[in-house]
């Protein structure tokens, strides 16, 4: 099966699309739809292409846009609801870069205290090892998974802080919002390899 195929329909699908939501007047409505639609696009190329592997490439691109619209629905849902709280758009896009820079900040902080939390685990579980201190390394391997499943739902927040503000961004062109939506990237990246560090330093760990 030619995987290109789901795509470019996919491709066709979305343009018919989007110009449509560009007549709906109500902006929250138009707000969710375009999201539910960003979300089933993606959603069917990803399940597409994931279903060609095993020979249902179309079941795969069904699956996915379901998925992805459901998603994509929630997303445009929560950005409209929160458009509505405000007087205007200024103050509403306003409250969004402060969201994203709040976010973000908070992030950051909880990846620096990480980093030095993995540096000071790291000389733990090497004097536990050198002096074969098996309680010592079962308190530490404890720590560890508790600490990586904190880092897993902080980047799992930042995913969240950055789907809402990208389809703000979608929605107003804001340069500052999508600086911050980059800014929020990055923190996730390091987020992750400070999570792949934890990974590493519990398989250290042998009790």
């Amino acid at each position: 099966m030619n995987i290109c195929l789901p795509k470019t329909i996919a491709a066709v699908t979305a343009l018919t699309l989007l110009s449509g939501c560009a007549n709906i007047q109500d902006d929250g409505t138009r707000t969710r739809t375009e999201g539910a639609l960003a979300g089933s696009v993606l959603g069917g190329i990803a399940g597409g292409i994931i279903g060609h592997q095993s020979g249902r490439g179309w079941e795969g691109a069904a699956i996915g846009a379901a998925a992805g619209g459901l998603t994509g629905l929630a997303i445009g849902n929560h950005v409209a609801n929160k458009k509505a709280a405000y007087r205007d758009e200024e103050a509403w896009l306003d409250a969004c870069i402060a969201r994203a820079t709040q976010v973000n900040r908070d992030a950051v902080a909880y990846n620096n205290r990480l980093s030095n939390r993995i540096a000071s685990l790291r000389s733990q579980v090497a004097a536990a090892r050198a002096s074969n201190n098996r309680s010592e390394l079962r308190r530490l391997q404890t720590t560890v998974v508790t600490l990586r499943r904190e880092t897993r739902e902080q980047v799992e927040l930042v995913d969240t802080e950055i789907d809402a503000q990208g389809e703000v961004v979608s929605e107003t062109g804001s340069s500052n919002l999508r600086s911050r939506v980059s800014s929020l990237k990055s923190t996730r990246s390091s987020l992750r390899s400070n999570e792949e560090r934890l990974a590493d330093l519990g398989n250290q760990i042998d009790v």
